[in-house]
């Protein structure tokens, strides 16, 4: 009982390491990119971390598919997510020849950082799509020890 219990903490630190590791490279490469996109000062700076965050998600393999286990909707679909930054470079492409000084380059600048704070955060749910079976082998790991320790206490 007592190798049990000791293979089960070992075995969950583990696998909750992993899962941590997991979901700060996940965090590192999309979440926080798009946040410093987002708070950019000019277009440049913002068209560079769209760009980082394109090819960041396309490392991690989040390209298609969903966020979501069971219920798939076009808010947690990865695919139209790839399509909005794409179409958000397109737009700065678009703006960066635009003047600094000028109101329309302001607007425009204004509206794109808008729209990129209203991006799906999309991380934790591809992390939990990918690693699930590790999720459910967490617990699992956590109950039959306990199964058995209270069928025969030491």
């Amino acid at each position: 009982m007592k190798t049990s219990l000791i293979v089960s903490l070992v075995v969950s630190v583990l696998v909750g390491i992993f899962l941590i590791y997991q979901g700060y490279q996940l965090n590192r490469d999309v979440e926080s990119v798009a946040h410093r996109a987002q708070v950019a000062a000019d277009v440049p700076d913002m068209l560079e971390y769209m760009k980082e965050l394109k090819s960041g998600m396309e490392r991690h393999g989040m390209t298609r598919g969903h966020t979501a286990l069971i219920f798939k909707t076009p808010a947690n679909d990865l695919a139209k997510l790839n399509g909005s930054i794409a179409s958000i470079i397109t737009r700065l492409e678009a703006v960066k020849d635009i003047p600094r000084t000028e109101t329309t380059y302001q607007v425009a600048l204004d509206d794109i950082r808008g729209t990129i704070r209203e991006l799906e955060e999309p991380s934790m749910g591809f992390l939990l799509v990918q690693y699930w079976f590790l999720f459910l082998a967490g617990i699992g790991i956590w109950v039959w020890p306990a199964i058995i320790f209270f069928r025969d206490p030491f």
